[in-house]
């Protein structure tokens, strides 16, 4: 039981999540390394056009990513260097996180005469999964004493068994050795 819980706390542990984010929210948005990461930009056809901007050192020279009408700019976007990043319905879906998308963002929504109406900030943290925490180790180990601990166990109670019914059987048979062997020196 208790090994069977053990592997499904691993199994758990390392299998792929997707997190939802929005730059609406005001917290900071958490992502696992590797994980699939989805970006809520805007709703649906609010936006003419938007920039995505990472700032690193809140110049001119950040890497950005233009998105109109759902789609990515290819010769304007330098933000994810060509990984598998999608827009669907105002969400930005990024594939396959990797450390380097830990940062601040900066949405910037333009309408469609070009003109920027306003911006919204989202910090992304990427966090290295945790497949081996303290907590699986231990639960881990402690499966596999108690695995072996139950095999020696019954492998005691079996060999009892077995040897019990031998020696019952054993002196059954010196006994009536005893008393075959007393009855012959008593004829005597």
């Amino acid at each position: 039981m208790m090994l069977v819980f053990g592997l499904m706390l691993l199994l758990k542990t390392a299998a792929c999540v997707e997190f939802n984010c929005s730059f609406l929210q005001s917290d900071p948005c958490s992502a696992v390394l590797g994980d699939k990461l989805s970006l809520q930009l805007m709703d649906a056809g609010e936006y003419h056009d938007l920039k995505i901007q990472k700032i690193n050192y809140n110049t001119q020279h950040d890497p950005v990513c233009r998105i109109r009408n759902d789609r990515i700019k290819e010769y304007e976007c330098d933000l994810f260097n060509n990984r598998a990043v999608s827009v669907i319905n105002g969400i930005l879906i990024i594939n396959t996180v990797i450390k380097a998308d830990s940062g601040n963002y900066r949405l910037h929504f333009y309408n469609s005469d070009g003109t920027e109406t306003s911006t919204a900030d989202l910090l992304v943290i990427v966090e290295v999964p945790v497949l081996w925490s303290e907590t699986t180790v231990h639960v881990l180990v402690w499966c596999c004493q108690m695995m072996v601990l139950l095999g020696l166990l019954g492998g005691f109670h079996i060999y009892m068994r077995l040897t019990s019914g031998k020696k019952q059987e054993d002196q059954n048979m010196r006994m009536r050795r005893f008393r075959e062997g007393h009855e012959d020196t008593a004829e005597d």
